[in-house]
């Protein structure tokens, strides 16, 4: 039964690597979707094969001074088949470990990059950690140093998943933040699905009861409370983090609850065999405001992790650890050590833990990134890593690229690709429809603008054959048009006078005053010039010779947007004058 109950829980926690395959598929965007599921599927075969090779007896081997295990390597069969399903058992949990670090450098990590963290972390990283606290679980008997001297971490909260939080933050800081993360207005980055994170995240929850329960390496009456325990946990840090983020934002957060959940699942992974219902309620609902607090934390660091494994796997990892004394019941903890000497064995194991964990990953990814950038080229990095690093599309990209090329060249005659009953589909054929609408739009808009540009010619070439001066001018009488009659008449070319004012350069005295203040009041004044009447005046040309004429002053029907503009039609009656005294003295 002991081998059952260990072989079942085995299966529940490669169940897990679904859930962390869809919570970072869906918790990332749609372009760097596959890449995450291709890392995910090659992070537990390349993982899985390390530890088959060394981990397992760098872990469980012969021990040397403590620190790790020389024998046992490339695992071969052994008699006891329950050493065959202990094996099975933590080869899961190492591939837990690594796959929580690729999550957090998610959406702008290289292949190679997930490669390196991957062999990192499952080869020179877990197996040693795991050796220091857990040495012992085969034989009974504590061999590893940090059990030797009390530390007590029954699932991993330090071991599996404080381990992949240091290494994804050493990770994180190497390589920097996504584009766009913490420029602009955007606070986030939205993820692409966010039901496929929940399924996710209640897949990682049903891993999560072999995690734990299946650590007992047995079926006894412990199980069931350490399943309760586990539950509780999450449930209390999901409710935590939700409240904590409703009170903050005034909204709920799908992610928080997510975030939360995971939380108190990690934070009583350390002590659900040895704590009450109610001490697990308390450790998960801490945990729920650890994950908030550290993400908000984070964003302040501008430090990017991409689904929030920092907060959720390494904060709540150390609160989880560091709990224990404080809520271990005392006949099941079952050692000498007071609650303080219990405290102080913890912080030896979190902190040498952490320093080593991610003094090494750090190191190794600095070093790695000199020689091979770990992170992509901004330009693959902005066109996703499904396209950049396995050349697989997507109808939303290949919709993108489409409209891309369109903008590039200024080109929407002709129409983007529909994949049918698909919702990208449906984007592609709304989009079709707004083009073409478009499309007739600016045929409109050219053929009316053809018709005004022939009315213009037309206009253009009687306004150049009149005989008479005709002259555009503004509500402040500055001059807009003026005709080749009237660059005769008044002796000066319509480029040295445009924007000047007609009333000043070309009447003089009552006539300037009169005729502008009938401009104020848009000709409509009794006296100086009337609108749309044979008004007689007297001019002046350029030079200061007065001359007569006569003026027809109409109005430019105006649009509320277009300032008013009056056109002056202007005949000069020297000649005819001249005529007229010419006639009287031949009267005479």
């Amino acid at each position: 039964m002991d081998i059952v109950w260990v072989i079942v829980s085995t299966i529940l926690v490669f169940v897990m690597q679904a859930g962390f395959l869809c919570l970072e598929s869906g918790l990332v965007r749609s372009k760097n979707s596959i890449n995450v599921a291709a890392k995910n599927i090659s992070d537990f075969i390349v993982s899985s094969s390390l530890y088959w090779l060394f981990g397992f007896g760098l872990m469980f081997g012969d021990s040397q001074w403590g620190l790790f295990g020389w024998s046992d390597f490339a695992f071969a069969e052994p008699a006891d088949t329950k050493l065959i399903a202990i094996f099975l058992f933590q080869m899961m949990f190492c591939g837990t470990a690594a796959t929580l670090v690729s999550g957090a450098v998610a959406e702008r990590m290289s292949f190679m990059g997930y490669m390196v963290v991957t062999v990192t972390i499952a080869l020179f990283i877990y197996p040693f950690v795991g050796h220091w606290a857990w040495a012992g679980i085969i034989t009974g008997e504590p061999i590893g140093w940090l059990e030797k001297i009390g530390f007590v971490d029954f699932a991993g909260s330090t071991v599996v998943h404080s381990v992949g939080g240091w290494v994804a933050l050493a990770a994180v800081l190497v390589i920097g933040p996504r584009i766009g993360r913490f420029t602009g207005s955007a606070s986030a980055i939205p993820g692409s699905s966010i039901p496929t994170a929940i399924l996710g995240c209640l897949l990682i929850w049903l891993g999560w009861f072999g995690f734990n329960g299946g650590s007992t390496l047995a079926w006894n009456n412990s199980v069931p409370l350490i399943l309760l325990n586990t539950c509780l946990a999450a449930l209390a840090g999901g409710v935590v983090a939700t409240m904590l983020k409703l009170r903050a934002e005034h909204y709920i957060e799908v992610d928080q609850i997510i975030n939360g959940v995971l939380g108190g699942l990690v934070s009583i992974t350390a002590s659900c065999h040895i704590v009450s219902t109610g001490g697990a309620v308390m450790i998960g609902a801490v945990a729920g405001s650890v994950v908030f607090f550290g993400e908000k934390y984070l964003a302040d660091k501008k430090i990017d992790d991409a689904i929030g494994v920092v907060p959720v796997h390494l904060f709540a990892g150390v609160w989880g650890t560091i709990a224990l004394p404080f809520f271990a019941l005392p006949a099941k903890l079952q050692n000498d050590l007071s609650v303080w000497e219990q405290l102080g064995t913890q912080l030896i194991g979190v902190v040498s833990v952490g320093f080593y964990s991610f003094g090494l990953a750090y190191v190794v990814f600095s070093l790695v990134n000199k020689v091979y950038s770990l992170r992509v080229s901004e330009q693959d990095e902005l066109r996703g890593l499904n396209v950049a690093e396995h050349n697989i599309s997507t109808e939303v990209f290949d919709l993108l690229s489409a409209m891309h090329k369109q903008q590039e060249k200024a080109d929407f005659s002709t129409q983007v690709a529909v994949e049918p009953y698909t919702e990208v589909g449906q984007i592609a054929e709304k989009y079709n429809h707004v083009i073409d609408q478009v499309n007739e739009e600016i045929k409109q808009r050219d053929e009316a603008f053809l018709a005004f540009k022939q009315s213009e010619r037309r206009k253009g070439a009687i306004l150049d054959a009149a005989m008479d001066c005709i002259i555009g001018i503004d509500s402040k009488g500055r001059i807009q048009s003026f005709n080749p009659a009237a660059e005769r008449c008044f002796g000066q070319t319509a480029g040295a006078i445009i924007n000047r004012s007609f009333f000043k350069l070309f009447t003089r005295d009552r006539v300037q005053e009169l005729n502008s203040a009938s401009l104020d009041e848009g000709f409509l004044l009794t006296s100086g010039w009337v609108l749309e009447r044979r008004n007689m005046t007297e001019l002046q040309r350029y030079d200061g010779e007065s001359f007569p004429a006569e003026v027809v002053v109409t109005r430019t029907v105006s649009i509320a947007s277009e300032p008013l503009e009056y056109t002056l039609h202007i005949r000069d009656l020297s000649e005819q004058t001249k005529l007229q005294k010419t006639f009287r003295n031949l009267s005479v």
